[in-house]
């Protein structure tokens, strides 16, 4: 049965674009139903504004009537924009039928959406919606007026203090950048400890360093009411009553699967699920991105993305591997991890196989001159020589860490970074010194490695 697209990507998210123009790239006919979303702009714009420091020289001038809040709001409004000026427009260009509209799956032989202007028939669907921010049952919640970070970054005035509700990484990095601003932040979470998919010691590090920016840390707490009050949001937990001027809730999204008419394709509620392809139960309708649940990983979706459409359009032939791809967590400073934590290592592995390194930036030269030594790195490898996983927090980490899921992806053995090629001078020469534990163990003496070399040099020296 002949059909109008090849692919209709259902979602203008940042994963929902690249997938589109990856697409046209490769010959298809592909339609973008943008659902509401606005691309890259608004990701761009929220992360702009987090990494935005108070103290930075750029300033507002002295005659402007904006506050430095609103000037920085503005400002990383103004460099989303102008980043992301262009993104439709060369979409269009590329062969991507951009519609700016909602649409509906409303047939399934053969695929249909239905958008207020037209119909689109398609050999293959993309569901590339996001997520969107969940409401939790907390009582008293729906009788305050609350805000979640989405929310809370489009403010035009800060308060004085603020109450944030669990702990999803958009909530911390909100909390670290609103007490760089000096807001009085209380920070409570009924998880035993933060960012729990983390490497333990990355969120042990973490909690230390939101208490040292003066971020009250309220780890395992119930939170029993919420109540308005002349004075503010009061919060009660089972050891105390908090209140302040504003309460942000900032619990794990759920996925925006709304008004997508999904029951038309499948059968019952069950959520969505995907296999190694990301191909739903309807074998023309694939995921990617935060749809599928989870944070918001910029990288993993891309790479989902990626592995979705060609599986979309040439058959299932790319199964999605999650074991090196780098991914990132926007708070100061920045978490950045690929593979496997040491819990799940010594879970594959026995302690007699693995290998664990940990190199903190205080042996880092640049990080001691611009005085960041907070953070370290962490690596994971196997003894047959194989990266299993690097975890790391500082500056630059995000770099770093590419460095090794390069490595990892293309099976290079941990040796190799010990005569790795890294400027004395970077953040990324912490890896050679992370390596070089492990390669003074491979050569302590009494090893057949030090005792060869020392008996060919004996040798060497007796000609």
């Amino acid at each position: 049965m002949a059909v109008d697209y090849d692919l209709v990507i259902l979602g203008g998210s940042p994963e929902g674009l690249d997938a589109a123009a990856e697409a046209t790239r490769l010959g298809a006919r592909v339609a973008l139903v943008c659902q509401g979303l606005d691309g890259r702009r608004s990701p761009l714009q929220r992360q702009g504004l987090l990494q935005t420091n108070p103290n930075d020289p750029l300033s507002p001038p002295t005659d402007s009537p904006l506050s430095p809040w609103q000037w920085a709001v503005q400002r990383a409004t103004l460099i989303a924009e102008t980043l992301t000026q262009d993104d439709w427009q060369q979409l269009m260009v590329q062969g991507v039928d951009v519609i700016a509209a909602r649409g509906q799956i409303s047939g399934d032989r053969p695929l249909t959406l239905t958008t207020p202007a037209r119909q689109l028939t398609t050999r293959a669907l993309l569901l590339a919606t996001g997520h969107t921010p969940s409401v939790p049952d907390l009582p008293g919640l729906s009788a305050v007026a609350y805000d979640t970070p989405q929310t809370f970054l489009q403010r035009d005035t800060l308060p004085a203090s603020v109450i944030i509700w669990d702990s999803a990484p958009l909530g911390l990095a909100l909390a670290q950048n609103l007490r760089r601003w000096g807001v009085a932040v209380t920070l409570v979470t009924p998880k035993l400890r933060l960012l729990p998919a983390a490497d333990p010691e990355i969120s042990q590090w973490l909690a230390a360093q939101l208490r040292a920016e003066g971020i009250d840390l309220r780890l395992n707490a119930d939170l029993l009411d919420v109540t308005a009050q002349p004075e503010g949001i009061t919060a009660k937990l089972a050891d105390a009553s908090i209140t302040a001027a504003s309460l942000v809730v900032a619990t794990q999204p759920v996925a925006n699967l709304m008004e997508l008419g999904l029951k038309a394709v499948f059968q019952g509620d069950r959520p969505l699920t995907v296999n190694a392809f990301l191909q739903t139960e309807h074998p023309r309708i694939y995921a990617c991105g935060a749809v599928l649940g989870g944070d918001d990983l910029p990288a993993i979706a891309r790479q989902e993305a990626h592995c979705a459409l060609r599986n979309a359009l040439f058959w299932n032939r790319q199964r999605i591997d999650y074991s090196t791809i780098p991914y990132a967590l926007p708070t100061q400073p920045t978490v950045a991890q690929v593979g496997l934590t040491e819990p799940q290592a010594h879970q594959r592995y026995s302690d007699s196989q693995l290998l664990v390194a940990r190199q903190s930036l205080n042996q880092n030269p640049k990080a001691q001159w611009r005085a960041a030594t907070g953070g370290f790195c962490k690596l994971l490898a196997h003894r047959n020589g194989q990266l299993i996983g690097a975890h790391g927090i500082g500056p630059e980490a995000t770099e770093w860490i590419q460095t090794v899921a390069l490595l990892m992806a293309q099976k290079t053995p941990w040796w190799r970074l010990t005569n790795f090629s890294a400027l004395p001078d970077s953040f990324t020469e912490i890896l050679r010194q992370a390596t070089q534990q492990w390669e003074r163990d491979r050569w302590q003496p009494g090893g057949w490695r030090y005792d060869w070399a020392e008996n060919w040099s004996n040798w060497r020296r007796s000609r």
